[in-house]
């Protein structure tokens, strides 16, 4: 049986991989070696993204990783069958309606379980998602089961909590970049379940955490963020190490940082969205040449991406769960979708090789139609700015403030 359990989860794995390194332009882990070999580990996760936030951090390593996800979830009998076989548990919250302590002390049974048999247990103390860059106060529960695991009976010595931090290029983009980082771990040993001991580790993980993604300081959220993200190009790595001591150095400097968040949201008022960058006219070039392809990329996928389109715009009202459901309802249908093309290729040509290249160069043309839609959009926020003196002047302040205030950082 539980050969039958290894061979689901890593087929599941495997697929959930390819399909992330399609769908992002690029997937950078940094930090692998700090994940200790043979010893039971809790990796505890900033939560900005949803469901992709797991998949990316169980595809980034191999250990079999059990999952507490919010209860919610699981309300479907369906749903509840195909998470459990994949390691999920569900864990509640005073929102929820119930006692959180009484009704999650079978799941945290099941994590001391799973932990003396050297598994993984992923979890998110945070106890939200929100795509906001920021430091966040974590839930006690990550120290519960870090405690509650080295003194369960027959339970591990020691378990090894590894800081986590998922930093997104652009939460929602497809082909956009995200940047995992594994960061050293705590090593828990047996000791005295009491408050001021949750209370000691909960600080140790929160300082940890801090460390491996972006976390601005939350009070002067909508400054910092417009000083370092503005201009955000999609395929570029987001870097904890550079921002967040770049961050810290404007911890003296409210009043400016102040001033940028109010200059922003002045352009946002004036229909200015970001991050944005003015198209140049070599880029401007490049969406024009890629318009043929985009339009084909179109075409050909529209019996994927409309009904996607379709389901997000009407039915998904929390920004944070646009990525997880358009990834994973294009995963299904692009599988299906790209299997029939690549038949129907081959019913015609009796050729293997044109059948793949006709998948192929359907993945390629997808790939220019999100292109062109991109730059689109800069094109007409360009435009925007040539068309009033006004926005355009307030632009260049707000960029030339923001350059100015960086030269300081970096």
């Amino acid at each position: 049986m539980i050969v039958i359990k290894y061979l689901w989860y890593y087929s599941f794995w495997l697929i959930v991989r390819i399909g992330l390194r399609l769908y992002y332009s690029k997937v950078k882990v940094t930090g692998l070696e700090n994940i200790p070999k043979n010893t039971p580990i809790i990796f505890g996760s900033n939560h900005e993204n949803a469901f992709i936030d797991a998949l990316l951090i169980t595809t980034s390593n191999t250990r079999f990783d059990h999952y507490l996800v919010r209860a919610g979830v699981f309300n479907n009998p369906i749903a509840k069958a195909f998470f459990n076989s994949l390691n999920l548990m569900p864990v509640y919250r005073a929102q929820d309606g119930v006692n959180p302590l009484e009704a999650n002390k079978q799941i945290f049974r099941a994590c001391f379980e799973a932990l003396a048999k050297k598994y993984a247990v992923m979890l998110f103390p945070e106890g939200e998602h929100n795509m906001r860059r920021h430091k966040r106060v974590l839930k006690k529960g990550i120290s519960r089961i870090a405690l509650g695991a080295v003194n369960f009976e027959g339970g591990a010595q020691e378990v090894s909590v590894v800081p986590v931090g998922v930093n997104y290029s652009d939460h929602m983009g497809f082909r956009s970049t995200v940047h995992i980082v594994f960061g050293e771990p705590i090593v828990v040993k047996k000791q005295e379940e009491n408050a001021e001991n949750y209370n000691k580790l909960t600080a140790q993980i929160t300082e940890a955490l801090s460390l491996v993604h972006v976390s601005l300081d939350r009070k002067e959220y909508a400054g910092l963020d417009a000083i370092f993200f503005h201009d955000q190009k999609s395929h570029e790595l987001i870097n904890p190490d550079i921002i967040n001591p770049a961050a810290g150095k404007l911890s003296d400097r409210t009043e400016e940082v102040n001033e940028i968040a109010e200059q922003k949201k002045k352009l946002e008022e004036k229909g200015m969205s970001f991050p944005f960058r003015p198209i140049s006219s070599s880029e401007l070039a490049v969406m024009i040449l890629m318009s043929p392809l985009a339009l084909v990329g179109l075409m050909v996928n529209l019996p994927v991406l409309l009904p996607v389109y379709l389901f997000i715009k009407t039915r998904v009202k929390e920004a944070e769960f646009v990525a997880s459901l358009k990834f994973g309802f294009s995963l299904l249908g692009f599988c299906i979708w790209w299997w029939h093309l690549g038949n129907w290729a081959y019913d015609y040509s009796s050729q293997w090789p044109i059948a793949a290249i006709s998948v192929g160069l359907s993945f390629i043309c997808l790939v220019s139609l999100n292109g062109f839609v991109r730059k689109w959009k800069r094109y007409q926020l360009t435009r925007l700015l040539s068309s009033d003196e006004k926005v355009k002047g307030m632009y260049s302040a707000f960029v030339d403030r923001v350059n100015e205030i960086r030269k300081d950082l970096f």
